[in-house]
């Protein structure tokens, strides 16, 4: 009689090999996978990937975006202000500025701010200016004055929060915001 099978002999050899191979082939994936996200995460290489790409012809870069709560006409707490008053409000903040080239005038020649010799509070820094956008919120609802500072070189945004005339009142707001945040934050010269 003829055999329709064929007989496999697994021994325990056999079946320790696989298991060494199994391992071994995870760990290379492990690895290769971890090195990918060390150059994703890596500031140095993100910069340089950006910088290969083209940039739009017409890409306008932010330097600087304060938030700030908006207050009420005096005398008047949020809720009693006017939808009148809001409206005017609106309109002053988004009306369109002339040019300087539409003018007769020279335009002003451009003065530097000195360095301020406060002090400020950092408590974020992000690559995505929508992210800031969203942290500084947050602590512009916390009643703190916010300002969003961009590092066009390193492509990063970073959110500080306050404008300290000392160094002691800024760790006292500091420690502050690190309990009722549970975040670590830094302090830095105000710009």
């Amino acid at each position: 009689m003829e055999k329709t099978y064929f007989e496999f002999k697994i021994t325990f050899l056999h079946i320790v090999v696989f298991l060494v191979a199994v391992i071994a082939i995870g760990i290379f994936l492990f690895y290769m996978g971890y090195q990918a996200g060390q150059r994703r995460a890596d500031p140095r290489t993100a910069i340089a990937n950006q910088q290969n790409q083209e940039e739009p012809a017409g890409a306008e870069e932010l330097s600087v975006v304060d938030e700030q709560p908006v207050l009420a006409a005096e005398g008047k707490s949020p809720e009693q202000s006017s939808i009148p008053e809001e409206m005017k409000l609106h309109k002053e903040q988004t009306t369109p500025k002339v040019p300087a080239e539409e003018t007769k005038e020279p335009p002003p020649a451009e003065t530097k701010k000195p360095l301020s010799s406060g002090y400020t509070i950092q408590v974020g820094a992000f690559a995505d200016f929508a992210n800031a956008q969203k942290c500084s919120r947050k602590f512009t609802g916390l009643g703190y004055p916010t300002a969003i500072i961009t590092d066009n070189q390193k492509k990063l945004h970073t959110v500080q929060v306050g404008n300290f005339s000392s160094l002691a009142a800024a760790q006292k707001e500091m420690a502050k915001l690190e309990s009722q945040e549970k975040a670590k934050f830094q302090i830095k010269q105000a710009r």
